[in-house]
C-alpha cells in the first residue's frame, strides 16, 4: 500500500511534491515510483482546520440560543466536526487515509499542526496505522527528500497533539462561556 502524506494546506502539499515527479488529481498528488518512495505515494491535504470542534447546540438543545440562564456549557465530552464548506476535500483525505497502512504528518512541525493531522486523522475513523512524521524545517527540495528519507517516530507529535488538543478546549470553554 502506497504511504498517504496529509499536509496541513495545499500549498505545503505542492511544495513537497515539487521534490518529485507527480501526477495530479482532485484533492490529491500521487507521487510516482521513485528511490524514497519505490512504490509511489499519495500527498493530500486539510484546508487549514477541515476539523473542529462542534458547536454548543450540538451537544444540547438548551445551547441553540446564547443566555446567561444557560451558561455554564460544559459538554461530558468534546466532539469534533468537518468544517462547513470542506467535506469535499474530507471525503478524498479519509478514502487515502482509510486505504493506507501507513500515514505520514506532514503537516507543520508544531503544536498546531499536530492538532490539525490528529483531528482529521482520528475524523477519518481510520485506526492502527503507522504513524511517522516529517521533520524539516525548510520546503526547499533537497530538504523534503532528506526529510521524507528520514521519517520520524510519531510519539513526540502525539504529546504535542495532547497539549494543543486541550488548549484547543480550553480556548472553546472560555470563548463559549466567557463571551
Amino acid at each position: 500500500m502506497n504511504p498517504v502524506i496529509l499536509a496541513e494546506k495545499p500549498s505545503q502539499a505542492k511544495a513537497y511534491a515539487d521534490a518529485f515527479s507527480i501526477k495530479r488529481h482532485e484533492g490529491y498528488l500521487e507521487i510516482l515510483p521513485s528511490p524514497i518512495f519505490p512504490e509511489g505515494a499519495y500527498i493530500t491535504w486539510g484546508i487549514g482546520h477541515l476539523v473542529e470542534l462542534k458547536e454548543p447546540k450540538a451537544y444540547d438543545s438548551k445551547w441553540a440560543k446564547w443566555s446567561l440562564d444557560s451558561l455554564p456549557i460544559l459538554p461530558e465530552r468534546y466532539e469534533f466536526q468537518v468544517a462547513k464548506g470542506k467535506y469535499k476535500q474530507f471525503t478524498i483525505v479519509k478514502k487515502l487515509i482509510k486505504g493506507t497502512d501507513t500515514v505520514i504528518n506532514g503537516c507543520d512541525i508544531d503544536r498546531e499542526g499536530s492538532n490539525i493531522f490528529y483531528n482529521i486523522y482520528y475524523q477519518t475513523g481510520a485506526r492502527n496505522q503507522t504513524i511517522k512524521q516529517l521533520w524539516i524545517n525548510s520546503l526547499e527540495v533537497d530538504e523534503v527528500r532528506k526529510g521524507f528519507a528520514n521519517l520520524h517516530d510519531n510519539r513526540k507529535d502525539l504529546l504535542m497533539y495532547e497539549d494543543a488538543k486541550a488548549r484547543q478546549i480550553s480556548d472553546w470553554l472560555v470563548g463559549m462561556n466567557g463571551s
